[in-house]
């Protein structure tokens, strides 16, 4: 079983990136990449088939086993950290967990074959119509049964735990849509597929925030407390709809503990307490969802005529000097440097275990 890993981003330059990436610097990690097990020697298939599924952060179960030569790999790292994945292969398990230094979202949709998914919940047989969804580092068996194609999302946390009213479980689960926003990001997610299959451009920068806006509100809609009855969900509906309500007003400059309390008619005392239940100020959401904004537009090539500090106005920081620092505490680089780091032309390369 086996893939192959080629690029795949808007861009104009092409070259080579290592063949081995294991040989490569630490942080040398290409936006886009293929693996094709065709073009690997038979012998070696399995083992590079291990190495590809890795590089996903997925565990393949039985790398000694005989693969087949209709693996594929088709990958791409979009500007904010998301890791998409076109996967084909024949009869297989994923199983286990991967180390993972950051922890990180995981989705899974089936796109062709059979496939069952065994979980905390119990097993389920998979269709086209079932979202795996789970946190990486949790322990669950993914066994495909005949030649199958999958699309794999990697999520880091960052980009939706502040927008979470508590803190995802550390389970692995299946999503079967029920409702409108479900069907939505049912949606989203099979054309995602079918550009990456077919080498089509898009602006990822708008795909990250229309996938997290859709998947935050899929999972704070059908999550536990705010899906029970009693007090304890009507202040879970309650803090959902200041969220929603700050939101809109993240580019206010004006926008503080005192008026969010005021537009919902409570104390800022009641309003604190409310936030304080998820773990969670109301001084620091307001703060890295004013960040996360500010970083989109700044990898974004749409806003790159922005000035730096055009981009921390548009987003209610009153002074440059703190909107870099605070940016710098939470993603460990310069809003100089994201930015630089995602505007620079993109490689893209094929895989092998030479």
């Amino acid at each position: 079983m086996c893939g192959s890993i080629a690029a795949f981003f808007r861009i104009k330059a092409v070259s080579k990136i290592p063949n081995n990436p294991a040989t490569s610097a630490p942080d040398a990690r290409p936006p886009a990449w293929t693996f094709d097990a065709r073009a690997v020697p038979a012998e070696r298939r399995a083992k590079a088939w291990s190495d590809a599924m890795r590089r996903l952060h997925l565990p393949f179960d039985d790398p000694g086993a005989e693969p087949s030569d209709a693996g594929s790999v088709l990958a791409l790292t979009s500007p904010m950290g998301f890791e998409f994945a076109l996967v084909s292969g024949g009869p297989q398990s994923i199983a286990g967990r991967l180390p993972d230094d950051q922890t990180s979202l995981w989705l899974g949709l089936l796109l062709d074959g059979k496939a069952c998914l065994v979980h905390s919940d119990g097993e389920t047989a998979l269709t086209p119509d079932h979202l795996i969804l789970g946190a990486t580092g949790v322990d669950a068996r993914l066994t495909f049964t005949a030649p199958w194609r999958q699309l794999f999302l990697r999520i880091p946390r960052v980009a939706i735990d502040a927008r979470l009213l508590a803190p995802m479980e550390a389970i692995v689960t299946v999503v079967s849509p029920e409702t409108v926003l479900e069907h939505g990001l049912l949606a989203l997610l099979r054309s995602i597929a079918q550009s990456l299959a077919t080498d089509r451009s898009g602006e990822w920068n708008a795909i990250e925030s229309a996938l997290t806006e859709l998947l935050v509100a899929a999972l704070a809609s059908s999550a536990g407390t705010a899906g029970r009855g009693g007090a304890a969900a009507a202040k879970a509906r309650q803090l959902d709809r200041i969220c929603r309500r700050i939101e809109t007003q993240l580019g206010d400059p004006e926008l503080s503990v005192g008026s969010i309390a005021r537009d919902e008619g409570v104390s800022t005392r009641y309003l604190q307490n409310l936030f304080a239940r998820s773990d969670q100020t109301v001084t620091n959401y307001v703060k890295n969802r004013r960040l996360e904004r500010a970083r989109a537009d700044l990898v974004s090539p749409l806003h790159a005529q922005l000035s730096i500090s055009e981009i921390a106005f548009r987003w209610g920081f009153n002074q440059s000097a703190h909107f870099s620092r605070a940016f710098r505490a939470r993603y460990e680089e310069t809003p100089r440097d994201a930015r630089m780091k995602a505007l620079e032309p993109k490689q893209s390369g094929t895989y092998s275990d030479k």
